[in-house]
């Protein structure tokens, strides 16, 4: 069971955990005082005092620098010794310089909405980093990108999500330690070669395909027996009967996250949910009458709605 509890904490919690310590967004403050300095999220206007400043923060863990439109990264960052996580989103990056390497303690990048046409080979030089974001960044050749993650040795989150993918690059199946996939917003994806890409990558254990104006499931995500949480959010074509039948193949699905869906009722037989030990149904249009005989209907599930 606590695998089911850990598995759960993640997928109703952000994959990417921002720390608890008080956020500094400007030099003006965090050099008040420097030592208490771990979560570091600068205005665009500070970068001009980077390179100075940064190297009195010897504390900083997650580093932000969003929005501001760069097309390098700033001299400075790899002075955080500590740094763990790195924010670039939102910028016009389409590397990242050699001096990064420095940053021998970074789980986590986040390169979203940027110009990548090749990812850096720099990213296979980071023994821990476990976790990277590359949505939004539809200039990027992905088999290529493919290439660079299968050796980064640690990799188990990996974020695709709006990158007008019509086809899921096949050396995702090199990816020998991948337990997480986000592919929202991918509407034109073909999900049927998908699913057997997926299929390949048997340590997969959650697939997140909200938002992707789905009418059907595809027929071989049977193929998927490693999966063990699926979310589904804001995807209402899809009909429920039909997802019932497909989701009852998975024999290893614990957790389903269903929610913004427009659902009015579940289908009248709910054996094909039993299996399950987390239903997230909320943001949907269920009658309290339709609440009370799910949740009747399923004791040994938790229900949310």
């Amino acid at each position: 069971m606590k695998s089911i509890q850990i598995l759960v904490l993640i997928l109703l919690l952000p994959l990417t955990v921002i720390s608890q310590n008080k956020k500094y967004t400007s030099f003006l403050t965090a050099l008040q005082e420097p030592e208490k300095v771990k979560w570091l999220d600068l205005d665009c206007k500070e970068l001009t005092d980077l390179s100075s400043n940064i190297k009195k923060l010897p504390n900083v863990n997650s580093f932000y620098l969003t929005d501001c439109k760069l097309k390098e990264v700033p001299e400075g960052i790899e002075g955080l010794k500590n740094l763990t996580l790195l924010n670039l989103q939102g910028n016009n990056l389409s590397s990242l310089p050699d001096r990064l390497v420095k940053l021998h303690k970074l789980s986590v990048i986040n390169m979203r909405n940027n110009s990548f046409s090749t990812l850096p080979k720099i990213l296979t030089s980071f023994s821990n980093l476990r976790e990277i974001d590359l949505a939004e960044n539809h200039k990027l050749d992905f088999e290529q990108a493919c290439k660079v993650l299968s050796e980064v040795k640690n990799l188990d989150f990996l974020y695709l999500s709006r990158n007008k993918l019509t086809a899921l690059p096949s050396g995702i199946s090199t990816l020998k330690k991948l337990k997480e996939l986000h592919l929202e917003n991918n509407p034109d994806l073909n999900f049927e070669q998908a699913f057997e890409v997926m299929s390949q990558v048997k340590s997969l254990r959650i697939l997140v395909i909200a938002d992707n104006n789905l009418n059907k499931i595809p027929q071989n995500i049977d193929f998927l027996q490693q999966i063990e949480g699926l979310v589904l959010d804001n995807n209402p074509n899809i009909q429920i009967e039909d997802l019932a039948h497909r989701i009852q193949n998975l024999t290893n699905l614990k957790v389903l996250l269903y929610r913004n869906n427009n659902v009015e009722h579940l289908p009248d037989n709910l054996s094909k949910f039993s299996s399950l030990k987390l239903l997230e149904l909320s943001n949907n249009k269920f009658s309290e009458k339709e609440k009370s005989r799910i949740i009747s209907g399923l004791p040994d599930t938790k229900i949310i709605f």
